[in-house]
């Protein structure tokens, strides 16, 4: 029938029908955008006695509704300026006056009033993209609006970037593939559209992209600006098509302004300045390069032009005047009054909140990873496994030898911890970019942070502490109460973990941190009354060894193991000063005071534990090893 008459189209099949996907489009409501003025804009950095000048009285107006590129070779000062108008610094001396729609607004307004999107990639990567978006809404939202109305900004923020066709991919890492590199911009961007902001601030969104994700991404900026957005993006090198869609331009050299405008005349304003006219056929953006970097005798035979002079020039030039008026203009708005009441700032959601939301999204995506639970798991299991194989049935036998090896044994335990501990100081190095940008975000606070990785790990514990006492008590008869052993173990499995927290929240890198943990554990390991005897520390040290986390854990298991058993009341030790053998509690300093108690040990254990876990949180909010 179909080829009697070509004009006739066969059925399709119930099941391709049914095949088809199905597109909800859903229209991202139009936001008014605000208009973004500074001037006098100064910010100085001290290096060596000596102070830098970042950027130089730079004044400016990004315009609502339109795209602005901000351009300039490296050092320029373009990212600091968007750094500055997101209220981003956290270094250095700033001066001048920025106005948002006319109004003065506040660092905890521009939260919720701008997004911005950094230059890396800073997402968790064992998340869907649409659980990323719906994870950053349940902490960036108020808690007034419901899941429907945060599910429906999820909804707007993935049809405004284009991510339906990758919504339920998972986002990944180095270890497992994920996304593309473009399909990463866009979930940044669209990270930033969940509290609809009139102000997105952008830096470098095309860098590491070829020609045509670079292109995708330009124009999903356009796009945005289209619908009532203020953009600004720093550029280095954009390509021809992606540069054409930005309306305006802002050209930095040496912290000053060479060039503020309309994208189309920028031409115009420097071949006279420089003395040459650009080249027919030439890409713009690359001719803009080499000017603001002082390179403009590489294309023609014009003598340099400093930046000092193309920013006089720009001062007194008509675009500058234009641009000056328009900025005057907005600063005095009687709408400012207004801006003010509209820039309120939304309360964001409470600590509780945050961190039910952490542990919901985070800890649930980490539980069900092999490359998160693998390490930790196999861990146990390996060591529990070695040690059966090496001591098995050793702890009820009452010889010296087996004593001395089982009490041997027990510290070698306690001392496996700290070592271990090493393990979780990259969750903590590793994770830090995330946990900036999140904190700059106001999506939760240093203490909420801590307590989620706390849990996380404190948890998760508890199955693998009790997986490896299980093996170890029985596999090796050890004597006491298997719950004081494994109590004992999971309290200095939690020391080991904390201590790395801390080391990792106080040293910069994880290699400094890698080289502190392990000396660290070894001056604990002296001190711990195996290799050194509690009475032969010299007096000077002695102090430290009330400190040593191995002391109480050893001095834990040592009780359990020996205390009431019939094990333990054999005098398998000489002591030469009280001419008779005694027990091996007597002989490593165990009877009386504060270690002959097992309860004590552990209660002591506990306090080191929390101490540890205190100093990680306190280091976690006060010290930041990232300076903007």
């Amino acid at each position: 029938m179909s080829a009697a008459n070509p004009e006739v189209k066969a059925t399709p099949k119930m099941s391709e029908i049914d095949a088809r996907p199905i597109a909800v489009e859903v229209q991202p409501p139009k936001v008014g955008g605000v208009a973004v003025t500074f001037s006098g804009l100064s910010y100085t950095v001290k290096a060596k006695n000596r102070e830098i000048n970042i950027l130089r009285d730079v004044q400016g107006v990004f315009a609502a509704g339109r795209a602005t590129a901000l351009m300039g070779p490296s050092g320029s000062g373009k990212t600091s300026l968007v750094d500055i108008l997101a209220s981003r610094k956290n270094s250095g001396k700033v001066t001048g006056e920025i106005r948002y729609g006319g109004a003065k607004v506040s660092a905890a307004t521009l939260r919720h009033l701008c997004g911005y999107v950094e230059q890396f990639d800073t997402l968790v990567g064992e998340l869907s993209v649409q659980q990323m978006l719906m994870y950053t809404a349940e902490l960036k939202l108020p808690t007034s609006l419901s899941r429907a109305g945060k599910s429906a900004r999820v909804d707007e923020a993935i049809a405004a970037l284009g991510l339906e066709a990758c919504r339920h991919t998972v986002i990944g890492g180095v270890l497992k593939r994920g996304i593309s590199g473009g399909q990463l911009k866009r979930v940044n961007i669209a990270l930033s559209l969940i509290t609809r902001p009139k102000v997105i601030f952008l830096d470098e969104p095309t860098s590491g992209l070829d020609s045509y994700m670079a292109n995708e991404v330009a124009s999903v900026l356009a796009k945005l600006a289209k619908d009532g957005r203020t953009i600004v993006c720093t550029l280095h090198s954009p390509t021809a098509l992606a540069f054409n869609l930005f309306q305006d331009l802002m050209l930095l050299r040496e912290g000053r302004v060479m060039y503020g405008g309309p994208t189309d005349e920028v031409v115009p304003f420097l071949e006279p300045l420089l003395g040459c006219t650009f080249p027919i056929g030439h890409s713009l953006p690359e001719w803009l390069v080499d000017v603001t970097s002082g390179l403009a005798s590489q294309i023609s035979d014009a003598a340099l032009v400093s930046a000092d002079d193309l920013a006089v020039a720009y001062l007194g030039s008509n675009v500058c005047a234009k641009r000056q008026k328009e900025r005057e203009t907005l600063a005095s708005s009687p709408d400012a009054r207004q801006s003010k009441m509209d820039l309120a700032p939304t309360h964001s959601v409470g600590k509780l909140r945050a961190l039910g939301t952490l542990l919901k999204y985070r800890l649930g995506a980490h539980y069900r990873s092999p490359e998160f639970l693998g390490p930790r798991i196999g861990d146990k299991v390996l060591m529990s496994v070695l040690i059966l194989s090496l001591y098995w049935g050793i702890g009820d036998q009452a010889d010296a030898k087996s004593i001395q090896s089982t009490a041997s044994l027990l510290y070698f335990i306690s001392a496996l911890c700290g070592y271990g501990a090493a393990a979780f100081v990259p969750s903590l190095t590793l994770d830090r970019p995330l946990f900036y940008r999140e904190l700059a975000d106001g999506c939760y606070s240093p203490l909420v942070y801590y307590g989620f990785k706390f849990i996380e790990e404190a948890v998760l514990a508890v199955l693998t502490s009790t997986l490896f006492s299980c093996i170890v008590f029985f596999a090796c008869a050890l004597q006491g109460n298997f719950f004081i052993f494994a109590a004992s173990y999971y309290l200095t499995t939690m020391t080991g973990i904390v201590l790395a927290y801390a080391v990792a929240a106080i040293v910069p890198t994880m290699d400094a941190a890698n080289a502190l943990l392990p000396t660290y554990v070894t001056m604990c390991m002296y001190f711990g009354g195996l290799f050194l005897l509690f009475d032969k520390i010299p007096v000077g040290w002695y102090w430290f060894s009330y400190t040593s986390f191995l002391r109480y854990s050893w001095g834990a298991q040592m009780n359990n193991q020996y205390r009431d058993s019939e094990v333990g009341k054999a005098g398998v030790y000489w002591d030469e000063d009280a001419g008779k053998a005694v027990t091996v509690l007597d002989f490593y300093g165990m009877e009386g005071s504060v270690m002959g108690s097992a309860g004590a040990c552990i209660g002591l254990l506990a306090a080191i534990t929390l101490s540890f876990a205190a100093c990680g949180a306190c280091a976690l909010t006060h010290i930041r090893h990232e300076r903007r």
